[in-house]
């Protein structure tokens, strides 16, 4: 019995040390902030205790989740075929002189802008897993995006809402890293991208509240509801945060992830009105509430930032938690139309334009 003890004991630090050394050794965990850079960021008043904090009360947790539920395989948590992409047509895509500002959703979180020209990138998670290792259950539902990188010579701006694995993703950094003439992030990000192979100098780190304007476009970086952390022993480690992008052709809020709270209505007081507003809403669940918003919070939330019109995103790519895949639009568009909220669910890779966002709802989920 003795020795058997001794050889579970044995196998548990051998264990232990193994993950221990995959994490410290493998890329795509990221690079931790450096004590002398804790140091810098106890001056700011989001960081208290070694961490960063948000503005309102915080739970990770607030009910039971059993991953036996959690990876449960149900048919309609997932389409039942590989999701189809709108081919970009990128030369007109590139092409400023039509409209000024041109959208494509990839998916997810994910975008590509064309504001005057300039070629914006939010949230670009381009991979293929919303993880570290190539998880299953977590595998894209399209095996392509509606444009290759390689078909991009520049890019203007990339910008990151948190570094979460399904919105800061390695192998589309890796792939895009050498085009991208600034990344736009929240204090702490930069030590991935440094790990990555990214200039410093190409990297501009904000905190709520500051900004940073280039080629006549202002970008701000704002308070969220959520958290942070790529490991196991770094939660908080890295801020998050929710961007406006301001422009004289007009204002898109993008809400990176968060649950609902009170800096809606203090965004849209500062910052609004808002043309259109990409706001989280899949992924959900009673036991996170306080980290992404059912349907019907971010309609409030388009409300409270006074947008014109409001897009459903944080859905459509990925499954990370237990409801129906497609319910985070049915749901969104039926309290939209109950509360009158312009809202615009296009395809994957569709490309509409910030001044004509009317008629582009097309149920293109209902026939996957």
């Amino acid at each position: 019995m003795k020795k058997l003890l001794s050889m579970i004991i044995y196998i548990l630090i051998t264990l232990s040390i193994s993950v221990a050394v995959f994490i410290n050794l493998s890329p795509q965990f990221g690079t931790n902030p450096t004590q002398d850079q804790k140091r810098i960021y106890t001056n700011y008043s989001n960081y208290k205790n070694g961490k960063f904090q948000n503005a309102e009360e915080f739970v990770m947790m607030t009910g039971d989740m059993p991953l036996s539920k959690f990876f449960k395989s149900d048919s309609n948590r997932i389409p039942n075929k590989d999701l189809i992409h709108e081919t970009i047509d990128l030369e007109s895509f590139l092409d400023a002189e039509d409209h000024k500002i041109k959208i494509s959703w990839l998916g997810h979180s994910a975008f590509i802008l064309n504001i005057n020209g300039n070629i914006i990138l939010l949230d670009p998670m381009l991979g293929q897993y919303a993880a570290p290792v190539p998880l299953p259950s977590l595998k894209r539902y399209s095996s392509k995006i509606a444009f290759s990188i390689d078909d991009i010579d520049i890019i203007d701006a990339v910008i990151f809402s948190h570094d979460h694995y399904d919105h800061l993703d390695y192998s589309t950094v890796k792939q895009i890293k050498n085009k991208v003439k600034y990344f736009f992030v929240p204090y702490g990000i930069a030590n991935h991208l440094n790990g990555w192979g990214v200039r410093q100098e190409s990297i501009i780190e904000l905190n709520w509240d500051e900004s940073a304007n280039f080629n006549g476009i202002e970008i701000v970086c704002l308070p969220a509801r959520h958290f942070s952390g790529r490991g196991p022993l770094n939660r908080n480690s890295t801020l998050w945060c929710s961007w406006a992008i301001k422009s004289e052709y007009g204002k898109i809020y993008f809400s990176g992830d968060s649950g609902y709270g009170k800096h809606f209505k203090a965004i849209g007081k500062m910052h609004g009105p808002f043309d259109l507003s990409f706001l989280d809403c899949g992924q959900y669940n009673v036991a996170w509430k306080y980290s992404h918003m059912i349907p019907e919070e971010a309609v409030r939330a388009s409300k409270d930032l006074v947008s014109d019109f409001f897009m459903p995103i944080h859905w459509g790519a990925f499954t990370l938690s237990t409801h129906p895949w497609e319910e985070p639009i049915n749901r969104a568009l039926n309290h939209a139309k109950k509360t009158d909220q312009n809202i615009v669910a296009p395809k994957l890779g569709q490309i509409i334009f910030l001044d004509d966002l009317d008629n582009n709802n097309i149920d293109w989920w209902n026939n996957n």
